[in-house]
């Protein structure tokens, strides 16, 4: 059985691709073991050595020796809530999260929604009485899960210098809400300011007060950008350092501990009907196809969106390759944040996303073969 997990897991992590965010099927996974006690602010990882944790050091040196001259410029191991190895020249740099910001910002809403302040099935009529009647009727949880309809726009989208959340409420819907997956940008900075109108505080205060600060995240240690009406911007505006997002990581490989509902997470992990690889911002393998990030219409892949990988894996990932990878079952997270040093012509939008780049499949692959 064991010989058979591990092939698996190599054979998977050979063929791993990362397309924008982290999490798992809707089967839940035994709880992991946790062998290092989760450091607080100011405090590093426990260091266990590689061979302890069940892992070749002289293959994981050498992965991770390609993945730093590949273009990773802070890449981390872990396994069992120990930090086995790190590279790259910008592990104490907050850099750009990009779509990871995704993530991180169904994370906050989760703990909104634990402290009773959101519901995931309210309207947005609740929160945006101005709205028009179709607008009010879409719910927080289509905004997590992508479906709310609502035309896409590069222009607008990528806009961050307008009100996103105005641009929002006036976008046309052109498909039925809850059934069509797009991979929307500028609609999900509805959710900081839901945040702010349910809670009376500051976005940037309540993410650091409620989820950073409680895993040992410091303000000083992150930056997030705003649009034009001084909004959050959900879809990729956040900068973090590479253990602050491990921090997350080991938060999220231990059901998001007492801050999170094991509700919100449950359905945080849940796939939908319109994207079986897709749950609150999250990349999920356990329903074996998914839609991707094209847009406006996203395509219909016949495969898990990690090849190979046990049901629980899940990933929040963003461009060029930022992602925190955790596989629950095998107590591994990997994260990588970088750029890449070749471009697949022939798939540029999964390039960008970091889903298909030769070398990260090859870094993968290497660290693969390193666990046993």
């Amino acid at each position: 059985m064991k010989k058979l997990r591990r092939a698996r897991f190599v054979a998977v992590i050979a063929s791993v691709v990362v397309t924008a965010p982290l999490m798992v099927s809707g089967a839940a996974s035994a709880a992991p073991r946790v062998d290092c006690a989760a450091p607080g602010a100011a405090q590093e990882f426990e260091r266990r050595d590689a061979e302890s944790l069940g892992i070749d050091g002289t293959l994981l040196a050498e992965a991770l020796t390609f993945g730093e001259r590949t273009g990773g410029l802070a890449i981390q191991v872990y396994r069992h809530g120990c930090l086995v190895d790190s590279r790259g020249i910008a592990q104490d740099v907050p850099l750009p999260m990009y779509s990871v910001t995704k993530g991180v910002t169904a994370l906050a809403v989760g703990r909104a929604v634990t402290l009773g302040h959101v519901n995931v099935d309210d309207t947005l009529g609740k929160f945006f009485p101005h709205a028009d009647d179709a607008h009010r009727g879409l719910t927080v949880r289509q905004v997590l899960n992508q479906t709310t309809g609502l035309e896409f726009s590069w222009g607008q989208d990528t806009e961050a210098l307008r009100d996103q959340v105005e641009d929002t409420l006036n976008r046309p819907l052109i498909y039925a809400p809850g059934t069509t997956f797009q991979y929307a940008q500028s609609v999900l900075s509805l959710l900081p300011r839901i945040i702010e109108i349910s809670t009376g505080r500051d976005f940037f205060e309540f993410v650091q007060s409620e989820l950073f600060g409680p895993v040992g995240i410091e303000r000083g240690n992150w930056n997030w950008l705003t649009d034009g009406a001084g909004t959050a911007v959900a879809s990729g505006g956040l900068s973090l350092r590479a253990t602050d997002l491990a921090r997350l990581g080991q938060f999220m490989m231990e059901d998001g501990r007492d801050l999170i509902s094991s509700s919100y997470m449950k359905q945080l992990r849940t796939p939908t009907d319109a994207n079986g690889g897709y749950g609150f911002l999250t990349w999920l393998n356990g329903d074996g196809w998914y839609r991707g990030v094209e847009v406006p219409t996203s395509l219909y892949h016949n495969v898990p969106i990690f090849p190979g990988m046990p049901d629980d894996t899940f990933a929040f990932a963003g461009a060029l390759g930022q992602f925190v990878f955790v596989i629950p079952s095998e107590g591994i997270m990997i994260v990588r944040l970088g750029v890449p040093t070749r471009i697949n012509f022939g798939d540029p939008t999964a390039t960008l996303t970091g889903a298909s780049n030769p070398d990260n499949k090859e870094f993968f692959s290497r660290i693969g073969r390193s666990f046993s």
